[in-house]
Formats: C-alpha cells, structure tokens, sequence
C-alpha cells in the first residue's frame, strides 16, 4: 500500500467534502421532490398507469379515485424522501469535514432502510392502488395486482449492501476511537 503525500490527501478531503456539498443539496431536492411530483401524475394519471400499476385496466378516474391513489402513492414516496432527508444530513457532515463517525454510521443505516424499506413499499402500494382503482368496477371486474420486479430486487440487495457498509463503517469509527483514546 502507497503512502499518500498530504497534497493528494488534501485535494481528496477537498473533493469528498465539494461533491458532498452538491450531493447534500441535491439530495434535499429529491427529498421535497418526490411527493410534489405525484401530483401531475395523478392529474393525468391515464398517461402513467401502465408504468405505476403494470396490468391495472381503468378507463377513467374520479377525484376520489386521484385523491386516494395519491395517498397511497405516498408510502413509497414518503420511504423516499425519508431516506433523502437522511441522506442529506450524512452528505452535510462529510461537507464539513466529518468523515468518520458513530453519528456517520447511524445516518447511513437509515438510508439503508429507506432504500430496503421502498421494494415492498412499492409492491404494497401498487397492490393497494389497483385494488382502489377497481373498487367501483362491476362483479368480477375488480383486481389485485401483484407485481415484482428486477428493480424492486436490485433495490433490495443495494438496501441490504448499504446496511452491511453502516455496520462497517460503525465498527470502523469505534476503532478509530479506540486508536484516538491511545494517542
């Protein structure tokens, strides 16, 4: 293993606390996004059925029906925008130059969660959507939709590798501790 000069030590502390700084707002805005931009969807929900519910058929909706589907479209947002709170907050303490922490750790867990936490989200609220979309059809018209897909699976597994990175990276800054306690 190469020895770093404290230049190039330095130029990647600069970068890591620059890109946190855009990742910090960035993430912000996907954070107040999400929610805000279920509303034109719903409002012309007809153009996006098929890639929210895949198989839902539905001629047209009520502002109930839009009213309802938003809610319910909300659990994964909510997930969502809970983890980009989260994830926030942890790109705000690189931007200051904490790397390396406890606190670090923790945040990252709950982004974890969020991410593992928005595969069944989505899987419930799509089931939940085409049983409120089609509660007014006629007998044998209404449906549940089940529906998983690779991305829902890829969500998952990024979920599950981001938790195991949190509990290496808490073990990491206990060990950094220790080491600080010495010196």
């Amino acid at each position: 293993m190469s020895m770093q000069s404290p230049d190039q030590a330095s130029r990647r502390v600069a970068r890591v606390r620059r890109v946190s700084r855009i990742m910090m707002v960035v993430s912000g805005v996907l954070a107040a996004a999400g929610p805000i931009l279920l509303i034109p969807v719903w409002l012309s929900f007809e153009h996006f059925a098929a890639a929210m519910v895949p198989g839902l058929r539905i001629d047209s909706l009520s502002e109930l029906d839009r009213a309802g589907g938003y809610l319910i479209s909300l659990l994964p947002a909510g997930i969502a925008a809970w983890g980009f709170i989260t994830l926030s907050r942890l790109f705000a303490r690189f931007a200051s130059g904490d790397t390396l922490g406890a606190a670090n750790a923790r945040l990252l867990h709950r982004f974890a969660c969020a991410v593992l936490f928005t595969a069944p989200a989505k899987w419930l609220s799509g089931a939940l959507l085409s049983v409120w979309l089609t509660r007014d059809a006629a007998p044998g018209e209404h449906q549940l939709i089940l529906s998983l897909s690779s991305n829902d699976i890829a969500f998952a597994a990024l979920g599950m590798l981001l938790m195991i990175l949190s509990w290496v990276m808490r073990d990491a800054a206990e060990i950094a501790d220790e080491h600080r306690q010495f010196v």
